[in-house]
């Protein structure tokens, strides 16, 4: 299966383009495979992610064939491969690769040479449907608070370009807005962050939930950009962390401080700027969507370059601490 989308214009945006439902349909195919009959032996997921390597891509594959044992773990790329063939070469599979970025796009030539049979090309929202899923999300009593409101709104949704991830994000923030003057504000504010310059237009168009945010959410916030893309974090630990760090200033001991890093951490899970990452060993985790992930280092960029306050490289693997100027 190849996937492909474009906006409103026809103009294709890339595979990569983060937050137009890869994943999302991704799940529900696995969703379906897993819950209900069909011909496959075995079903995989595996995530490729932008910084890929191909021994992770074999891990979560060999996850999902029952190999991750302590042997496992030492083989070499080329060892693990011939195991995966192994197993596999006698069996009916499909591999569902989630995360792909620029780089590794299945294009023509090599869907061709896996005998690809379908292609599915997975575009943003027509209007009407992308209409649909904002008001949703606002909510009748939001819409009905005023009369121009409902005509203000599809200007909001219009600034959306029908991407999904954007449509959510930004209705779940407007729909505690119930007056005419909140909601020009904020149609301003969307076309501002809609810049020429800004190479990828679904950041600033992200961002305008970000500068809703609470200033303590904000630095909580912009401190996930230090964990790597995909990963789980533990919720409780990412509490402690906040608290040493002097990001949590509501009150002096830690087990109160949780409190405050709760309702932070509940509240941009509501934002959808989170999203759960399950239970892992019996606590509860949380993950950043790569779109959200790549929102926020970029964020980080712009205060570097604004204020030389804050700076942050994702797996540059340093071995010593950079020499930064005060």
């Amino acid at each position: 299966m190849e996937l492909h989308h474009r906006n409103r214009c026809g103009d294709h945006w890339p595979l990569w383009l983060g937050g137009i439902g890869k994943t999302t349909l991704l799940t529900k195919l696995n969703n379906k495979f897993s819950t209900t009959p069909n011909n496959f032996d075995v079903v995989i997921w595996a995530l490729v992610s932008k910084d890929y390597h191909v021994g992770n891509i074999q891990d979560g594959i060999g996850r999902d064939v029952d190999f991750l044992d302590g042997s496992w773990k030492n083989k070499s790329v080329e060892q693990k491969s011939i195991d995966i063939y192994g197993v596999l070469s006698n069996k009916k599979f499909v591999v569902l690769l989630d995360d792909l970025w620029e780089g590794v796009d299945l294009n023509q030539e090599i869907c061709g040479e896996m005998g690809t049979r379908n292609k599915i090309k997975k575009d943003c929202l027509e209007p009407e449907k992308a209409w649909e899923l904002f008001q949703d999300n606002v909510r009748d009593e939001t819409l009905n608070s005023h009369l121009d409101i409902q005509n203000l709104d599809k200007q909001v949704d219009e600034r959306c370009s029908g991407l999904p991830l954007a449509l959510v994000i930004i209705s779940n923030d407007m729909a505690c807005k119930t007056t005419l003057r909140e909601w020009k504000y904020a149609i301003e504010m969307l076309k501002r962050y809609v810049l020429p310059k800004i190479e990828n237009e679904v950041f600033p168009l992200l961002k305008f939930s970000y500068d809703n945010l609470p200033d303590a959410t904000m630095k909580c916030f912009l401190y996930y950009c230090m964990y790597p893309e995909d990963y789980c974090i533990p919720k409780k630990r990412l509490v402690e962390y906040w608290f040493w760090e002097g990001l949590l200033n509501e009150f002096d001991r830690i087990s109160e401080a949780q409190m405050q890093g709760d309702n932070i951490t509940n509240s941009l899970l509501k934002a959808c700027l989170l999203e759960n990452g399950g239970e892992i060993h019996g606590e509860d985790h949380v993950k950043m969507y790569d779109v959200i992930c790549d929102m926020v280092l970029w964020i980080t960029h712009e205060f570097e370059t604004i204020e030389n306050t804050l700076f942050v490289k994702v797996r540059a693997k340093l071995l010593e601490e950079p020499d930064v100027k005060a």
